[in-house]
């Protein structure tokens, strides 16, 4: 009668609970010889076909290659490429610190630097981190851990008791580094001369660069009355 209702309760249970409720009956039960083995291993059998059933009828291990967290994938990898390789070379870090690590760990520490110089520190994700450095959370994670450990930064965990975890804040802490972000090592740019256009009445004139020449260069000026060359007195 008591395997009977172990059943009956399996195979009318509708939760995950339920089913772990009543095989923590059936195991006390069984450990107090109030049920044969025979009897316990068919209510054992009724408890994994029902959890089975609730499943879909997958199996756990099919259950857990759909549930896991899929990593994201670049839709362009060329493009992605060409931005590692572009980040790596923008100068971001100095290049006494830039020697220790390849060029995919590169472009993700420049990301880093780039957030730190913009706000003091970078909290961003992994993976938005290596969507912007053009490479993979695997790749990020190891530029960050080497870069720790040769005492480049400092990464902070914020872990969250019973709630999902803040992401981790890295903070830069070599002083080269330090100094090369204030002088404007990121996203600074050539600074090219400014050409003053002049335009005459009718035809606009083309104006040359201006540049600051020294003494030796200033050619000699001219006489308007006589239009000669003024040349200095001899000694």
């Amino acid at each position: 009668m008591l395997a009977e209702q172990f059943v009956t309760a399996a195979t009318t249970a509708r939760s995950y609970s339920r089913l772990d409720e009543i095989s923590r009956l059936l195991w006390r039960a069984h450990a107090e010889n109030a049920l044969a083995d025979d009897a316990a291993q068919t209510v054992a059998e009724a408890l994994q076909a029902r959890r089975l059933a609730l499943r879909g009828g997958r199996p756990r291990e099919a259950l857990k290659l759909t549930t896991a967290r899929r990593r994201p994938v670049s839709p362009d990898k060329a493009a992605s490429i060409a931005r590692r390789r572009r980040l790596a070379a923008s100068g971001a870090v100095p290049c006494q610190i830039a020697a220790q690590f390849t060029v995919s760990e590169l472009s993700a520490l420049t990301v880093v630097a780039r957030e730190v110089q913009r706000r003091g520190r970078c909290e961003l994700h992994l993976d938005a981190l290596a969507a912007m450095a053009g490479t993979c959370r695997t790749v990020v994670q190891t530029a960050l851990r080497t870069a720790r450990a040769l005492g480049h930064v400092t990464v902070t965990e914020r872990r969250r008791a019973g709630q999902r975890s803040l992401t981790n804040v890295v903070q830069i802490i070599a002083p080269e580094w330090r100094a090369w972000l204030r002088l404007g090592g990121v996203g600074s740019e050539l600074k090219t001369p400014r050409i003053n256009h002049l335009f005459s009445v009718g035809t606009p004139r083309i104006c040359s660069l201006s540049v600051h020449a020294s003494h030796d260069m200033v050619a000699p000026r001219k006489d308007t009355k006589s239009c000669r060359t003024q040349t200095p007195p001899p000694p």
